[in-house]
């Protein structure tokens, strides 16, 4: 009822906007411009103190809805909604518009006790993310979870070649359905009948095979030696035929790779259920040519972490022959935490990345691929790093011209710290990470979990979602370098992706100039918000704010009439550069009348902390904060907009200025 009420609110606001001679303020005795084009200016607040605001044209992050670990599945092809997918549960929500997300109850099926053992209790559910394939016509969904220990105690006697089941912590599992809400099936890889003849997993369950040291350490088995005899390894646990990955060829894909000097734990590990979570299918868009057929097609990939003993940490990638077979001839380790390469995490050196510390992880990848203005591909891996529950936790990046690598991790001044709250110094969000990316028309936007409490952190999340441009940098070697860059995270009034509103930001079209001619104009218009006030300085020199030292006017020219909803004006990241009013917004319309918007204020009360003498001074601004004006369509052919100096300041920050015109 409550998110029910607060649209309402909007569309009541709005219109009395709209019909109101004197705009969403009480009318007074003061003279009223006739001239003065109605509009609102985001005045009215919610119970809770937020910005009431036009849900057909604007979303917020401060509304608190969703999961951890959201993954966000493109259905709208098929279905029209897109839906999120989230830990605990296998947790599902469903959105037409990216912003307003109603739930959904997705039912795993399990048929008896054993079943409900494998998957544990729902709580432990992990990570889901859910793919469509167009060969099969199903819903493939990949998550993790925790074995119940209290069923299978007892059912092992370990003797020979058993592996140790009893600290399995996690393992991943894969499931099917003909509808992105269920039923799914949960996957058997021990009956062909439930995964296909060719998926099945051949596991050793006989404990009293003994192979030679010889062929033990070929690496073609997964084995355990026990007292000098060496036995092919057995796992004879209830849960072995329902990992996605059997757990023999983990093994021994394990033995055949070299270790990592740098790790504590540097010995072949012997056989055994290692822990793998955060499983991310990928489709890669660039196609591949069958040399046989000559028809192109798109590879599977299947990247997915895994731990072991505390030591090892590291994102493996494999190619996959379909979303339940692996082809572990093409299995490559992606990076492992605190190492820029895997090379260095084998060679125990340059174990120094700057954005990883503390409990230190490489978890919930998500893959990009882009092609730069010269045709130049690159595969970003994205993943989150340091411990979850706490403020640290953010998204790192890799690269390669290969979906399967070698990647290398951005440094900080390329970039390589994607998403991050710290660097922001917000005073409202926290642990921005785990994220997945989805396109909505020709915008790229992640989606990504944060605390719900920000002093508290901890593990009560939710989601939010920003939107992702890209720019160009120089990498570590000096050459150019395209790279994806967050404008976020935010918690403040921002546009809907245009393809849901109809609207986008046509700022860029028009020739814009400045009453203040030291004004730097290319900065205002690129499309990126400034919304770190504290991070690598090389980085924040491709993100830059233009200035001005005076009260001044910025003028948007277009060639011809366009139809214009509602202007932005985003604010300075820095407390001292910041604007309070906008004076003035002025429209020359299509016919060659003007009309005028007054007193646009930006809301310290929202996105400010003050103190001071008289409370006045501003001690924190909120990043990617703006004042806006939204009114009924118009047709204009020149914009424009008063910026005001406040008093005792020496200049003003803007770090963009949109203007919602029809799409």
């Amino acid at each position: 009822m409550m998110k029910k009420s607060v649209k309402c609110l909007a569309a009541a606001v709005l219109a009395l906007a709209m019909v109101a001679p004197c705009g969403l303020t009480a009318c007074s005795t003061d003279i009223i411009d006739e001239y003065e084009l109605s509009a609102y200016k985001g005045e009215n607040k919610d119970i809770k103190g937020e910005i009431v605001y036009n849900n057909s044209l604007f979303y917020s992050n401060s509304l608190k809805q969703g999961y951890p670990d959201p993954q966000i599945l493109d259905d709208t092809a098929r279905s029209g909604y897109y839906y999120m997918y989230g830990t605990s549960n296998l947790q599902t929500m469903r959105s037409r518009d990216l912003a307003v997300w109603e739930p959904v109850t997705v039912v795993l099926k399990t048929t008896d006790e054993t079943l409900n053992a494998v998957l544990g209790s729902g709580e432990y559910r992990w990570a889901p993310e859910v793919i469509y394939d167009d060969d099969t016509e199903l819903y493939y969904l990949f998550f993790s979870s925790v074995p119940y220990k209290e069923y299978e105690k007892g059912a092992i006697t370990e003797t020979g070649g058993d592996v140790d089941g009893g600290l399995t912590a996690y393992c991943m599992y894969a499931a099917t359905s003909a509808s992105p809400e269920g039923p799914f099936n949960l996957i058997n890889f021990g009956n062909a009948e439930s995964c296909g003849a060719e998926n099945v997993h051949n596991i050793n369950k006989d404990n009293n095979k003994v192979i030679s040291k010889e062929n033990a350490e070929s690496g073609e088995y997964a084995f355990i030696e026990k007292d000098g005899v060496y036995y092919e390894a057995a796992f004879r646990h209830f849960y072995a035929d329902y990992c996605l990955f059997a757990p023999d060829e983990l093994s021994k894909l394990l033995y055949k790779n070299e270790v990592g000097a740098g790790g504590i734990y540097n010995e072949k590990p012997k056989a055994r259920y290692f822990q793998t979570i955060d499983p991310h299918p990928y489709v890669d868009p660039v196609p591949t040519v069958d040399e046989a057929t000559g028809k192109s097609y798109h590879k599977k990939y299947m990247y997915f972490k895994l731990e072991h003993n505390a030591a090892w940490n590291i994102n493996i990638g494999v190619e996959m022959e379909n979303w339940l077979k692996p082809k572990w001839e093409t299995a490559k380790y992606i990076t492992a935490d605190r190492f820029y390469t895997i090379k260095d995490w084998r060679d125990g050196s340059d174990d120094n990345v700057t954005y990883e510390y503390g409990a230190v992880c490489n978890e919930g990848a998500s893959m990009l691929y882009h092609e730069d203005g010269n045709g130049k591909g690159l595969y970003y891996f994205t993943f989150s790093v340091n411990d979850y529950s706490t403020s640290d936790y953010q998204v790192g990046m890799a690269v390669s011209d290969s979906p399967l690598g070698d990647f290398r991790k951005l440094r900080e001044e390329e970039g390589g710290l994607l998403l991050c709250s710290s660097t922001t110094g917000s005073e409202s969000i926290s642990g921005a990470g785990h994220h997945s990316f989805v396109t909505s028309g020709e915008q790229l936007y992640i989606s990504y979990h944060r605390h719900k409490d920000y002093s508290e952190g901890g593990s009560n999340r939710y989601a939010a979602i920003d939107e992702v441009k890209w720019i160009t940098v120089k990498d570590n070697y000096g050459n150019d370098m395209t790279v994806p860059y967050v404008n976020g995270p935010t918690d403040s009034v921002q546009p809907l992706p245009e393809k849901v509103s109809g609207y986008k930001n046509i700022a860029s079209k028009a020739t814009l100039t400045c009453t203040d001619e030291s004004a730097e104009l290319e900065y205002l218009t690129d499309g990126l918000l400034s919304v770190h006030k504290d991070a690598d300085e090389t980085f924040m020199d491709y993100i830059r704010e233009t200035k001005i030292s005076k009260t001044a006017t910025f003028e948007f020219a277009f060639d011809k009439a366009e139809t214009v909803r509602a202007v932005m004006v985003y604010n300075s990241a820095k407390r001292k550069e910041i604007f309070l009013n906008i004076p003035r917004m002025e429209f020359t319309l299509e016919d060659g009348s003007v009309r005028v918007i007054r007193d646009v204020k930006f809301d310290v009360e929202r996105y400010c902390r003050t103190g001071g003498v008289g409370n006045k001074e501003i001690l924190y601004v909120s990043s990617g904060a703006a004042a806006f004006a939204e009114f009924y369509d118009v047709a204009v052919t020149n914009i424009k907009i008063t910026v005001e100096l406040p008093e005792n300041q020496s200049k003003v920050g803007l770090s963009e200025i949109k203007i919602l015109g029809k799409a």
